[in-house]
């Protein structure tokens, strides 16, 4: 799956009203496992690296001056809850100035966590270079008037679509997430602009999706990810359906027996694999399959759909041998 994320989106992990930084957890996973390949440009990395500073100021502005402050009735103050109360807003005023100093110091470290997680992201993803035919079409572009772009004097937007119509495959969908109305259409906010539609259409014979936030990107394309360790569960999970032997069920059972939560859907489908794959359920006696499915039983029984759980307590139920069979002839 191809993915452009637009420099904006990055930038809301330092804005106050930015998104759970998990979301970038889960997308690095989905990078590293393969499910995801992310596109990038010197463009993007400088625009969010320049815009950084300014987004944390702004963001720690307020946060600076805020104080927790309480007035009391004179007649409150003979009660003991009022020096109780007055301790605890010392004390969260205090706990306050702590973590505003050491937020700053990891700001001016670069070491914040959505530093760490976007550097990362950035250095595992396919950066389109832009070489001067690339360039040359940016400032076209521009010239004409063709979106996207704010029409003034930079060209920023210009040369990353520029360098997604080079750099992504022909004949292969992207996944395109920006908050920035340069790329909307101006009918409908939440959809891409027309011309670049028609023009992505047209030049690559493949579809472009448009998400306005990373969030809505991967409740419509993961949704069953509510975490980073979701991801490499997930994975696992796909090789056990897929398993086409018995060594490899035996190794993926004991991926899978390092984790110990599985979300619902998840459960769902383990059952589901020991039931329809026979390289999963000709061995579920075995030692270490029928350790492992019992401890799913176990867990999550409770929140099983009746069926599912009525199926796997038959699979893990030891079966009676059966007595051989009484030859026709007797032999003498």
């Amino acid at each position: 799956m191809n993915l452009f994320i637009d420099a904006n989106i990055f930038l809301d992990f330092y804005h106050l009203s930015g998104g759970d930084i998990e979301e970038l957890k889960k997308l690095v996973a989905l990078v590293e496992n393969g499910d995801i390949a992310l596109y990038s440009s010197p463009q993007l990395r400088e625009e969010v690296k320049r815009n950084r500073d300014a987004k944390i100021s702004d963001a720690m502005r307020d946060f600076r001056k805020a104080s927790f402050k309480l007035s009391f009735p004179a007649f409150c103050k003979h009660y003991d809850e009022y020096e109780e109360l007055r301790t605890c807003i010392n004390d969260a005023n205090k706990k306050h100035a702590e973590l505003v100093q050491k937020a700053m110091s990891d700001v001016k470290g670069r070491c914040l966590a959505a530093d760490v997680l976007i550097e990362d992201l950035l250095g595992k993803s396919k950066n389109i270079e832009p070489v001067k035919k690339l360039f040359d079409a940016a400032i076209k572009r521009f010239r004409l008037g063709n979106p996207p772009g704010k029409k003034k004097v930079t060209l920023g937007d210009e040369i990353n679509w520029e360098s997604l119509l080079a750099g992504v495959p022909d004949e292969e969908d992207l996944m395109f997430i920006s908050g920035d109305g340069d790329f909307c259409s101006p009918i409908d906010g939440d959809t891409l602009n027309a011309f670049l539609l028609e023009e992505w259409e047209e030049k690559k014979a493949s579809k472009i999706h448009f998400y306005k936030s990373l969030s809505d990107f991967l409740k419509d394309k993961f949704p069953h990810i509510h975490l980073a360790s979701d991801v490499k569960t997930a994975s696992l999970v796909e090789q056990l359906a897929q398993s086409g032997s018995f060594a490899t069920t035996h190794a993926v059972i004991a991926s899978l027996s390092k984790f110990t939560d599985f979300s619902a859907h998840q459960v769902e489908e383990l059952v589901n694999i020991a039931e329809l794959n026979n390289q999963v359920g000709w061995i579920i006696d075995d030692d270490d399959v029928m350790e492992f499915y019992k401890g799913i039983l176990g867990k999550y029984s409770d929140a099983m759909k009746p069926a599912s759980k009525e199926k796997l307590e038959d699979m893990l139920t030891p079966k009676e041998a059966l007595p051989d069979p009484i030859p026709d002839e007797i032999p003498f």
